[in-house]
């Protein structure tokens, strides 16, 4: 209480000094940065912002008052307080004073806030500027609106901070090609790097969806290439055929807009990055110059789907002349060191076919490796080194240019590129690799950077490209491994997070996907490794949504609910809840009914008995905090079990649980027995099954109840999805057993589906039978049939006919 009272004495103090009228409460200093500082010690006292206080840059650069002046204004516009500006300092009057400091760290400063008198030292301009932007988040969140907050507290705890980024680079991607975003928003979007020290917006402008930046030379990409005649509706493996909206969506911006958008984000110290896509994702591009194309006869289409297509650039005199010129002209309006040539989802299949392309292999002398690559350890196609023939080339060029390339982790295939820097995404491994090898790389790897994904529980959220990755796992990331080899702590530059916009229509949707996960990627670039800390973070968090919400940003709110789970504690099955906001209170109710103040308080994992309908809400002094969130629990003979299964399960193992665990590597979370059912919003719940005639097209799952016990009933959910090749069950049979040996069948069932015409649907059968002991359990599904390849599914494999896949989600024993 001590250090409080001397903080609200010396406000009063600074208050009556200043003729201030306002009456000032006890206010108990608080450090709400984020990203938190390297080095920060909090200090006793406040100082009062007042019309009396000067903003002294004596000695400062133009580019440095500049600043100082952007601080003068902002406090202006939103407290109605007039700094006064000085060249000179006065020691009887308060001041904020920024001071060249030779030596330091170019986005390095230093802060002290005394009662007195504020110093902020950097040696750069972009030290400077995160020196102010740390101020702006020690004043109440109001400094980041637009209107006049005359009644906030607009002091700022003293503090002695030494501060500079572990990461040269940290970024966001924002892809505007799948949807267009305004430029309102875009300024918003380098607003909230600027505000989270983040210094690179990768600009994602070209893709098969369409081409976004006018280029002079051709004009066809923005008069064709700009434009699709409709978009997918839904998510991608919803409905085969797939539906379309019928709806014209188009968008580029002119090139006096982009060298507006480039200046904005340089006076926030952000370096724009753009990203022209070659030699795959050129659709848009091909569609405005098919004679770029391996097949120039023919007429192609600006997409409106989402996916890997095989119209890509042919590696011919006319396509490297175009993109040549393109490039002219995008390095006119970026300044960035760095352009970013794509180098990712390149099929090969056009190359194989073309006479012009195998023909260049042939002269270039290129052949299938027989050993592995030293690089990458892999053997690479004589196609995959045209790949790396057309990325050279194209860095050729740009380093002639005086620039360098950034090229997504497939640019390490058939050779990398002497000057590249690789971006890894396909997880870690292309960023190490490339580091070892002596490049710099910036680790975006799905899925913690992915910011497309779901971050809450997908039956409640919008459809999103699906994952599961919450602002905790993303937090969780650390991109240098602190036992790395010297060699990559050195050429690992930095991290970013990748925001893919086919399921973002919208500017909310755009911000709920990427924030507040974005903030944590900050952090991570930001702060070191040992300093980061997820109780500080999310205590930090708490301001940092009312500093979004000052900005308009319509940040995912996951952070003030309750998240549902079920695990596995010492062979019991308990349902656990977890709120991101610290110190809530979790209330929760079995009966469906909304929790409220009164409720039950959970204070542990629990266990339950048959079937409930869970209801949790997040509470602070007796207030909810966020929205309810839900999920029907099925607790029976075999809840949190182990079992086996014949095959084993695939690419979906129906749960996750551990935050920094990998999808479906936690091994004590069961997605056939963990009590929660599946739904039609995400694959996440379910787990996945590939049957085919050497399994006999069936699934048989054994269970172990470890003793006796007397059953009559069991309970399987399977899901119909042909558009994914998915069907449920066809039928069923169950078997007992005593001694694990001998088996009798119980049970056994065939079903007739009806099928909706469109989408997906949820199966749940129950097999009853006489009461029987039993210890050992068999359940056999028989898969649901076979697909038309190409006809109830898309056709990206052999065969007219192929098996089904079965997707099952629980199954109980009662």
């Amino acid at each position: 209480m001590k250090k409080g009272l001397s903080a609200l004495l010396l406000a009063s103090l600074l208050c009556a000094s200043s003729g201030c009228q306002q009456n000032q409460k006890e206010v108990v200093n608080e450090y709400n940065i984020v990203p938190m500082p390297n080095q920060m010690t909090p200090q006793e006292g406040r100082f009062l912002l007042s019309n009396k206080v000067s903003v002294v840059t004596a000695g400062c650069t133009p580019e440095v008052q500049a600043i100082a002046d952007s601080l003068i204004a902002q406090i202006q516009l939103t407290s109605g307080i007039s700094l006064k500006t000085s060249s000179q300092e006065n020691p009887e009057q308060p001041d904020i004073r920024f001071v060249t400091e030779e030596g330091m760290p170019k986005e390095g400063y230093k802060l002290s806030i005394a009662p007195n008198e504020i110093t902020l030292s950097a040696s750069h301009p972009n030290g400077f500027f995160y020196g102010v932007q740390t101020m702006y988040q020690l004043l109440p969140p109001a400094i980041y609106g637009k209107a006049t907050v005359k009644r906030a507290n607009w002091s700022l705890p003293a503090v002695e901070v030494e501060d500079a980024p572990r990461f040269p680079y940290r970024g966001l991607m924002l892809d505007v090609c799948r949807h267009f975003s305004t430029t309102d928003y875009i300024y918003k979007f380098i607003d909230m790097l600027a505000m989270h020290k983040m210094n690179t917006f990768h600009f994602h402008l070209t893709d098969d969806q369409g081409w976004r930046i006018e280029i002079k030379k051709y004009p066809k990409l923005q008069e064709v290439g700009s434009k699709r005649k409709e978009t997918l509706i839904d998510y991608y493996f919803v409905n085969w055929p797939q539906i379309f909206d019928g709806k014209e969506h188009g968008g580029y911006y002119t090139q006096e807009e982009i060298k507006d958008i480039v200046a904005y984000a340089a006076s926030k110290y952000i370096t724009v990055i753009p990203e022209i896509e070659m030699p795959g994702h050129a659709i848009a591009a091909l569609a405005s110059y098919p004679e770029l194309s391996c097949r120039p006869d023919t007429t192609y289409e600006v997409t409106g789907t989402w996916g890997v297509f095989e119209e890509v650039f042919c590696p011919k005199e006319e396509t490297f002349q175009f993109l040549e010129g393109v490039l002219d002209e995008v390095m006119e309006l970026f300044p960035s060191s760095y352009i970013h040539i794509g180098g990712d989802e390149c099929p090969k299949d056009a190359w194989m076919k073309c006479a012009h392309c195998q023909g260049l292999i042939k002269k270039l002398g290129l052949k299938d490796d027989t050993t592995p690559n030293a690089i990458d350890g892999k053997k690479h196609t004589k196609e995959e080194k045209l790949q790396s023939y057309f990325i050279t080339r194209m860095e050729k060029y740009l380093n002639s240019k005086g620039r360098n390339i950034i090229g997504w982790d497939e640019i390490l295939e058939g050779g990398l590129a002497p000057n590249a820097t690789v971006m890894s995404w396909r997880g870690v491994e292309g960023g190490i690799t490339a580091a070892k090898a002596g490049h710099d790389a910036i680790m975006t790897p799905s899925p913690y950077a992915y910011l497309d994904q779901y971050q809450e529980e997908p039956e409640t959220a919008p459809t999103t490209i699906g994952g599961y990755q919450t602002l905790k796992k993303t937090y969780s990331y650390n991109p240098v491994p602190d036992d790395a080899d010297e060699l990559v702590k050195k050429h690992i530059i930095g991290v970013q997070g990748n925001i893919w916009n086919e399921y973002m229509q919208s500017d909310e949707r755009r911000d709920y996907q990427a924030f507040p996960r974005a903030v944590a990627l900050a952090e991570t670039g930001w702060t070191q490794n040992n300093r980061k800390n997820w109780n500080s973070f999310r205590s930090r968090m708490v301001e940092d949504f009312e500093r979004m919400d000052a900005m308009n940003v319509k940040a995912c709110r996951n952070f003030f609910d309750v998240n549902i789970n079920t695990h596995v504690y010492d062979g019991t099955l308990k349902a656990v809840l977890e709120t991101f906001y610290p110190d809530a209170k979790i209330r929760y109710t079995t009966d469906g009914s909304a929790p409220t103040a009164k409720s039950e308080l959970y204070t542990q994992p629990f266990t339950w008995e048959g079937y409930i309908d869970l209801q949790a809400a997040a509470f602070k002094n007796g207030k909810m905090l966020g929205k309810v969130n839900g999920k029907k629990l099925y607790a029976n003979l075999i809840s949190g079990k182990q079992y086996t299964t014949t095959p084993h399960w695939g690419w979906m193992s129906g749960d996750i649980f551990g935050e920094n665990d990998i999808l479906g590597a936690d091994t004590t979370t069961l997605g056939l027995t963990n009590g929660k059912r599946g739904n039609i919003a995400s694959f996440t719940p379910w787990v996945a099954f590939s049957l085919n005639e050497k399994n006999n097209n069936e699934l048989v799952f054994s269970v172990d109840l470890e003793k006796p016990a007397t059953i009559s009933k069991v309970i399987f959910g399977t899901l119909y999805n042909p558009a994914f090749r998915v069907l449920p069950a066809s039928a069923a049979r169950v078997e007992v057993s005593t001694n694990g040996k001998e088996f009798k069948e119980v049970a056994q069932t065939s079903y007739t589906r009806e099928y909706p015409e469109h989408g997906r649907k949820m199966f749940t059968d129950v097999l009853e039978f006489t009461p029987t002991e039993a210890r050992y359990i068999k359940v056999t599904l028989k898969s649901g049939g076979t697909l038309r390849n190409g006809i109830d599914c898309r056709k990206d494999s052999p065969g007219d006919i192929i098996p089904s896949d079965l997707y099952v989600d629980e199954i109980e024993v009662y």
